[in-house]
């Protein structure tokens, strides 16, 4: 294989590397939604766990709850690996390359010059043409070799993190399922969730000592005896159906 041919190879595992970095990062994010996600749902149901259900099951459900956190955190920390700290070495800008062509222009012109002034003492002529090539090759090719051993171990990170994800989901799913199954939500449509205000209540309270009192201040004395049925209507008296019967004496 020749140099060319080398060139070529190098250039694109430069611009491969350059794409598998992009899809890493991708991967990347795709863990840590997962991650936020499971985390989401386990808030809730912490936020909403009822303790007055059956305490043994809540006992694994909590169990299981801390052991999916703990294995989290190792999934985390390869993410954090696989998505900060890593350096990629890339390929100089065009108008650099063209200020380094334009420097060995100089350079050459002044060693011709040397070489006039100093026919004894001569340097060899520099090949302008040649030495930006061979800058572009190297350049190629030690960015191709560092960036491809930045990507494995991103990637071995990535690897690793996927592994604790699945890993974490294993208690993930009991805790679920003991949350559904076990009815642990306190707002479960299946329970019947007494609604207690309490400063409604207080105010009742104030208003019902104030009337107590201020019935007691009138001299009505408030009992929780059953007072008596009202007594039924007088009967009207007999009615005579013959007036004046006896004559209206004289005078």
């Amino acid at each position: 294989m020749n140099k060319q041919s080398l060139y070529e190879l190098y250039e694109k595992t430069y611009f491969h590397e350059m794409e598998v970095r992009e899809k890493l990062v991708g991967r990347v994010q795709i863990n840590f939604a997962l991650i936020a996600t499971g985390f989401a749902v386990l808030s809730y149901m912490i936020r909403m766990l009822d303790f007055e259900q059956n305490h043994p099951v809540i006992g694994i459900f909590i169990l299981s709850v801390l052991t999916c956190l703990v294995l989290a955190i190792f999934c985390v920390r390869h993410l954090v690996k696989a998505f900060w700290g890593n350096e990629y070495e890339g390929m100089p800008i065009a108008s650099e390359i063209d200020n380094y062509r334009a420097e060995l222009l100089e350079h050459a012109e002044s060693i011709r010059t040397y070489n006039t002034q100093y026919p004894e003492a001569a340097q060899p002529e520099v090949d302008v043409d040649q030495q930006v090539s061979d800058f572009v090759y190297n350049k190629f090719r030690d960015c191709s070799s560092h960036n491809t051993k930045v990507n494995d171990i991103r990637s071995e990170h990535v690897h690793k993190s996927f592994g604790w994800l699945l890993y974490s989901s294993i208690p993930f799913i009991i805790a679920s399922s003991l949350f559904v199954v076990g009815n642990l939500d306190v707002s479960s449509p299946r329970k019947e969730t007494p609604i207690i205000n309490q400063t409604l209540n207080q105010q009742l309270t104030a208003i019902a000592i104030s009337l107590e009192q201020l019935n007691q201040s009138q001299g009505v004395t408030m009992s929780n005896k059953t007072p008596p049925p009202p007594p039924p209507p007088a009967k009207p008296p007999s009615r005579r159906v013959i007036q004046k019967d006896q004559p209206e004496r004289k005078m």
